[in-house]
């Protein structure tokens, strides 16, 4: 009975190195002597990921070790590439050893990774993996979609090899489906792009696959043509697993029992060498079984009894490891052979038993067929719907036509003069049109002048003229300070200056941005830099404590200017707030929620009203307005880079002032 295969992809790293199996065991031996000597960084990780592929083509058990230790280093350096890669690998790794849902999970964190960077080839190439588990699970309406979704990003990438392997897994679940014009088109798609990759190994598996359609079709000679070529190649390239697997089908194709067993023999030496619990092994073991069982019914004692228990020992082996790692499709064939083994032995409640189990899961598996039947049915049914739907639209167009040539004859000079009013009507709608957007403008651009002319009136009179008093003060009675005093005074005057400085700089950024077609520059922005540059701007403060606290290394995606400016001005507010108040603090706080960074700044002052608050919500603004420029800058900055303000107010018990996106 002929056993399906799945493949699994390996990580496409292609570009960065050249095809593990050309250089084999002296490539791992140099870079594991290498090891010790490497930084802790991404080319250790990366040394780490080219071992790892290179066993995956000799023995992929050992592989494993390899990308876990890769895996763990990413995560200490915080890389999400590497860790989009050795998730992807150990998912590959994991799937040999036959526990699927650990590898899919594997793979699902690569996926989400690589969707976060926009890497859309890996993305494809993890959706390959996806959809393959769900193949394995025998659930091809999952795996379908998955692949179906990984050809669109690989057709538009125009990634050859990706491709290749796509059309090869469309084909296995046509071919798990007995649709075979199917597989063949899709598995000579694979081999085409393939070729045109230059990727030796999908040319073998989609030679191999080719082979397994021909033998379905009983054509032993085609057959065994294919699968020569898949072998040559892993035979040249050193791909112990690709040649076991390619050997496995072939024996299928020999008509003599012994001829087959020697080919299977073959191929258990060297999954047992490699991995033992693959599925390679557990089928090869299950075939070996069948063939020994089916040369035991030709066959006389005693060699009939040395057959029926070489046979019993490897399908109940190969029935173990299907239990436990196989798809529910594998596990049927083997209760299948088990049950054929056992009426051989006249232990027909035995084989009864394991009838009935493998009747339950075909069952269950044609069940799903059935429902993928009548989808396609139900396809065709509302397409034939739909073709209806047209013809009759044809009719009643045809039909409106005769009426309409008819009444166009009777109105043709109605029409004319009709069609002059609309083009007249038109040209003033479109007349009107212009100067309501023009008024429009006119209109916004004036209450953006009144609006920044009014924030001037007050936010640059008064340090102009603190600064002005101090000069008259100087010149005409520079006796009346003391030393003492004269330099407060100067300190004041310089701080009042820079003062100046950072409110026009904050203006001419808040213009800016009320400028047509003005964009934040948005890049990522460390949290620790922002808060260094409110401690230098904020020194001296006094009696006044500020505080920073947020977790290490955390980043924002912003406007560097915008958002330094909202803060800043947040911090003098609450500066001016606690002035005067005993144990005055103010306190920054930093935290990640889910994608979005929050931030949030307390003080310990009276509190704010509801009137002060209000500018930070409310668009409208008198020129006359005093309580400063702060509140509408930040409203005004916070909206340009999509920034969401709250605060929390009581009398007496201080302020909090929240950022959000």
């Amino acid at each position: 009975m002929t056993m399906k295969h799945l493949y699994f992809l390996p990580f496409l790293f292609l570009c960065a190195v050249a095809p593990a199996q050309k250089q084999g065991q002296p490539l791992i031996d140099s870079l594991v002597a290498a090891l010790p000597s490497l930084k802790e960084d991404s080319n250790k990780a990366k040394a780490y990921n080219r071992i790892a592929q290179t066993y995956e083509g000799l023995n992929p058990l050992k592989a494993f070790p390899f990308a876990q230790k890769g895996l763990e280093l990413s995560e200490k350096l915080h890389w999400k590439r590497g860790l989009a890669i050795f998730h992807n690998n150990l998912g590959l790794y994991i799937s040999d050893t036959g526990n699927i849902p650990l590898a899919r999970a594997h793979f699902e964190q690569s996926l989400a990774l690589n969707k976060e960077m926009g890497f859309k080839t890996q993305q494809a190439n993890t959706m390959i993996n996806i959809g393959r588990t769900y193949q394995f699970e025998s659930d091809f309406t999952r795996a379908t979609d998955y692949l179906y979704k990984a050809l669109v990003i690989a057709e538009e990438m125009k990634n050859n090899d990706q491709i290749s392997v796509i059309a090869l897994n469309i084909g296995s679940n046509y071919f798990t489906q007995h649709n075979y014009p199917k597989t063949t088109e899709y598995t000579e798609m694979s081999l085409k792009y393939a070729t045109l990759a230059g990727n030796r190994k999908w040319i073998s598996k989609a030679n191999q696959q080719l082979g397994g359609v021909r033998h379905m079709l009983k054509d032993s000679a085609g057959s065994r043509m294919y699968l020569k070529k898949a072998i040559k190649i892993c035979e040249e390239d050193n791909n112990r697993v690709g040649l076991a697997d390619a050997l496995l089908n072939l024996a299928l194709d020999y008509p003599g029992y012994k001829d087959q067993i020697a080919i299977m023999l073959r191929v258990d030496s060297i999954m047992e060498q490699i991995n033992p619990n693959s599925e390679i092994s557990y089928a090869n073991k299950g075939n070996l079984g069948n063939a020994y069982g089916q040369l035991a019914k030709i066959s006389k004692s005693p060699d009939k009894e040395i057959y029926l228990k070489k046979a019993s020992a490897y399908l109940l082996r190969a029935k173990e490891l299907a239990e436990q790692n196989a798809s529910p499709e594998y596990q049927a064939h083997m209760y299948f052979m088990l049950a054929d083994l056992e009426e051989q032995k006249s232990n027909y409640k035995v084989a009864f038993g394991y009838y009935k189990k493998a009747n339950a899961i075909n069952d269950s598996l044609f069940s799903q067929e059935k429902k993928n039947e009548i989808a396609g049915l139900e396809g065709k049914h509302n397409i034939v719907l739909k073709d209806n739907e047209i013809a009759i639209s044809k009719l009643k167009l045809s039909d409106q036509r005769k009426t309409q040539i008819g009444l166009v004859v009777g109105l043709l000079l109605s029409g004319v003069i009709g069609g002059l009013l609309y083009w007249q009507s038109r040209r003033r709608k479109r007349t009107n049109t212009t100067l309501m957007v023009l008024n429009d403008r006119l209109d916004e651009a004036n209450k953006v002048k009144a609006r920044f002319f009014g924030i001037l009136s007050h936010d640059l009179r008064s340090p102009i003229v603190n600064l002005i008093h101090f000069l008259h003060l100087h010149n005409e009675k520079p006796a009346l300070l003391s030393e003492e005093q004269g330099e407060a005074q100067r300190q004041q005057i310089s701080d009042s200056a820079e003062s100046l400085l950072n409110t026009m700089e904050s203006m001419l950024l808040w213009s800016k941005e009320q400028m047509e077609n003005f964009k934040p520059n948005i890049r990522q922005v460390p949290v620790s830099e922002l808060f260094e540059y409110l401690q230098k701007n904020f020194a001296q403060t006094g009696s006044v404590q500020i505080s920073f606290s947020q977790p290490p290394d955390l980043m924002v995606s912003t406007d560097e200017n915008y958002l330094k400016t909202i803060m800043q001005n947040l911090t003098s507010n609450a500066i001016r707030a606690v002035k005067g108040v005993p144990g005055g603090k103010i306190r920054w706080n930093a935290r990640r929620e889910g994608e979005k960074t929050i931030f949030s700044i307390t003080d310990n002052g009276p509190g704010i009203g509801e009137q002060q608050a209000k500018a930070l919500f409310d668009d409208s603004l008198a020129n006359n307005e005093k309580h400063g420029f702060g509140f509408h800058l930040i409203r005004d900055l916070a909206k340009a880079i999509q920034y969401k303000i709250s605060v929390q107010s009581q009398p007496g018990m201080g302020t909090t002032f929240t950022l959000s996106t």
